[in-house]
């Protein structure tokens, strides 16, 4: 669903769209794609973003980020090539990870607490400095509230 001309987007030839950050964001496109087909099987819809023309969130940095960008924190694993961000203005996929804990983990994904990111859900293939599955990105308040469906698993 996602290509690696989409991911890498307007960063396509920039000079820290380097072959190790391509090879990261190849094997990540791998396991997520995976994981949005299993998603959509279940019956999740992915909305094309009108800004992006994929399901990648954002207007240029859902995908691949510069090493300068000022999008998001210093350290993103997107700036490595190791997250994305899936366009999700519905909460559908967010609630369908939320229900689904053990698929993230058979493919060693792992998301930003939906709370944080209330149009879009961050996915990324290496574990967060806490270790958990779905984990709070940051000190600041959260974005949106949970629906009560949602197990909380940060």
């Amino acid at each position: 669903m996602i290509t690696s001309a989409q991911y890498f987007g307007p960063y396509a030839e920039h000079p820290d769209a380097t072959a190790e950050r391509r090879y990261h964001a190849t094997a990540l496109l791998d396991v997520v794609n995976d994981l949005l087909e299993v998603a959509k099987a279940d019956g999740c819809e992915f909305p094309e973003n009108p800004s992006t023309k994929s399901v990648i969130a954002g207007s240029r940095n859902g995908g691949c980020r510069p090493q300068d960008s000022r999008v998001g924190a210093g350290n993103s694993k997107h700036k490595e090539g190791r997250a994305v961000d899936i366009y999700d203005p519905r909460r559908q996929f967010a609630s369908w990870c939320m229900a689904h804990p053990e698929e993230l983990k058979k493919r060693g994904i792992h998301m930003e607490d939906p709370r944080w990111t209330p149009t879009w859900v961050h996915l990324q293939d290496v574990p967060p400095g806490s270790g958990k599955l779905v984990y709070i990105p940051s000190t600041a308040p959260a974005l949106a509230a949970a629906p009560s469906q949602w197990e909380t698993l940060a």
